[in-house]
């Protein structure tokens, strides 16, 4: 999973598509447009995916996921033009569905399997860093590649590593042997016999009808949303001067920050809504504060911002995790996704109409509006009981020492 998760993160068009875009015409209102596209995509395909995830095996939806992204990257780097744009968006988008929710529920479910849920925070903690780690790396690489051959380069290194990611995902149906001689199937439960559409419908009654089901997936919906900021950071960077070759080398701070507060948000797993506030009112200063400074500094404080918000969105998640009990855990999790993909989709048009009068810098201050609101929104509401179980050592435990397993995120 750690694999997988780095191969589709390990993209040097990720620093750069914004650039190589604009590059062929496209301004900023437009692409502000293409990332509604993207996260219309997603939003509409958010819930079926999750369900699809419930129902059939999870390791080949995350193949297809893996599949469209790479499909949608070569269109991009062989016919950059507005419409492959766009195109690729849709497929990106969709890929980002089938990721969703799958992903979370796949690690869950395995480690429920072996009576290690309590490891779910620390695991998914290091997968987030992984991720963040990745992007990060792709950022190093993506100057050189510029320098050596321009955007093509950078196009095409990241379609082979979606591709390689493919064969990876087929790979988590089976996992590396413990005890036993041989691998042994992948461990997530079997499909629901109702079929499809039961599936679907546990899962929306689920987010719906249970109060600390539902309280999880809006925060977790919520920070996730507003981390979609990060798309304009590349136009943040030439703003402020920086040149266009070392534009993925300041986007390592931010990327570095996330991956130092996902490991923290596995230590920080059952942190109450009063911590979060005081980190989140924070951020969204610090955020603030760095996008108007107009210089390249002004990272370092984009850079706490975004540290922040890992560590919130790891917390948020594991709360969700924790909280669902019935059988459609991927579905109830691409609930949050939609919503997150909701919030997105109000932060893309809200910059995309701004920006017509504003510069990128101020684009990027207004995001730190919503996060200052869900600060005081967290500090004013009471505290609800979040029961996150205890941190479990990386070995399972003796066989005569296990418990029952607890539902985990």
């Amino acid at each position: 999973m750690y694999l997988y998760t780095g191969l589709t993160e390990l993209l040097p068009l990720h620093a750069v598509y914004a650039l190589l875009m604009t590059s062929h015409g496209v301004s900023t209102g437009e692409l502000s447009v293409l990332f509604a596209v993207w996260t219309v995509t997603t939003f509409v395909c958010e819930v079926p995916s999750g369900a699809l995830a419930d129902r059939f095996p999870r390791h080949r939806v995350l193949a297809a996921a893996a599949l469209a992204q790479c499909t949608g990257f070569a269109l991009w780097t062989a016919l950059p033009s507005l419409g492959a744009f766009a195109a690729g968006f849709v497929l990106w988008g969709a890929g980002t569905a089938l990721t969703s929710g799958t992903l979370q529920s796949l690690l869950y479910d395995g480690l429920a399997a072996e009576d290690r849920a309590g490891q779910y925070a620390r695991v998914s903690s290091r997968v987030a860093a992984v991720q963040a780690c990745s992007v990060a790396a792709s950022s190093l690489a993506a100057t050189p590649l510029v320098l050596l051959g321009g955007y093509p380069a950078t196009g095409w290194v990241s379609v082979l590593l979606t591709l390689l990611a493919v064969p990876t995902a087929l790979g988590l149906g089976s996992r590396a042997p413990g005890p036993a001689p041989a691998p042994v199937p992948e461990p997530e439960p079997e499909p629901v016999p109702q079929g499809y559409a039961a599936v679907l419908r546990a899962g929306l009654a689920e987010a719906r009808g249970t109060p600390r089901v539902r309280s999880a997936v809006l925060l977790a919906a919520a920070l996730t949303g507003l981390g979609v900021v990060d798309e304009y950071l590349p136009v943040l960077a030439r703003e402020a001067g920086t040149p266009a070759a070392a534009v993925p080398l300041l986007l390592l701070l931010p990327w570095a920050a996330m991956a130092a507060g996902g490991f923290a948000g596995g230590r920080m797993a059952g942190a109450g809504d009063r911590l979060l506030a005081v980190l989140l009112g924070a951020g969204g200063a610090a955020l603030a504060a760095g996008a108007l400074t107009g210089r390249p500094a002004g990272f370092l404080g984009i850079a706490a911002f975004y540290w922040v918000l890992r560590l919130a969105q790891i917390v948020a998640d594991t709360r969700l995790q924790h909280a669902i009990s019935g059988p459609a855990r991927a579905t109830v999790t691409s609930v949050a996704g939609l919503g997150a993909q909701a919030v997105a989709l109000a932060v893309f048009l809200t910059l995309g109409l701004a920006a017509r009068w504003a510069s990128a810098a101020v684009l990027v201050a207004l995001t730190a509006v919503p996060v200052l609101l869900l600060a005081v929104r967290l500090a004013l509401r009471p505290a609800p009981a979040h029961h996150v179980p205890p941190p479990q050592p990386d070995e399972p435990p003796p066989p005569a020492r296990t418990g029952a397993v607890e539902r985990h995120s």
